[in-house]
């Protein structure tokens, strides 16, 4: 895998999250969308409120998809920077999650220590990044970015430890 690629969902993965998550966000405008304002405001509308909670999916989902859905994490967000398990992403509940991108790397699309609005959704064992990055245009200073790299230090060994489990159980069942 290049070095580049470490950061994004298994291409297999990635088309069965957004094969369903585009049209998922076409049923919630009631309509279809072109472009990423449209699929940004149907995303908006989705998470509003806690409907990702109870809008009705039916059998055309998959298990795992409906269940990443109810339990997105949306809204502001502290882009850090790419590491080798993923992209660093600390939530303003100060939660930090590792998370993987779609198709596009995180960095083609914002640069490191940004505010963001994004998505964060819990698929196939991991936390991924639905893909809609706003930017904020905010940068984070110095000071801060000291703290957090102090956290993260703490956080990526947790990931890595938690990388090793995933590893394990996958090569047990095969």
């Amino acid at each position: 895998m290049k070095e580049s690629d470490m950061g994004l969902l298994k291409p297999l993965l990635a088309v069965q999250f957004l094969e369903q998550y585009k049209r998922l966000l076409s049923e919630v405008a009631g309509r279809s969308l072109h472009g990423l304002a449209d699929f940004g405001h149907a995303r908006s509308t989705l998470y509003a409120d806690g409907l990702n909670k109870t809008f009705p999916m039916g059998k055309s989902y998959d298990r795992l998809f409906i269940d990443a859905v109810r339990g997105a994490k949306y809204g502001t967000f502290i882009y850090a920077k790419k590491y080798k398990q993923g992209y660093a992403l600390k939530a303003s509940d100060n939660c930090w999650h590792c998370v993987k991108a779609l198709t596009t790397p995180l960095e083609e699309l914002v640069g490191d220590w940004v505010v963001i609005v994004t998505a964060v959704l819990p698929f196939h064992g991991y936390d991924l990044c639905d893909g809609l990055v706003v930017n904020r245009n905010v940068l984070i200073g110095r000071n801060m970015i000291s703290s957090m790299i102090q956290e993260l230090k703490l956080e990526r060994r947790k990931w890595s430890s938690t990388q090793r489990i995933q590893r394990t159980t996958a090569a047990e069942a095969q």
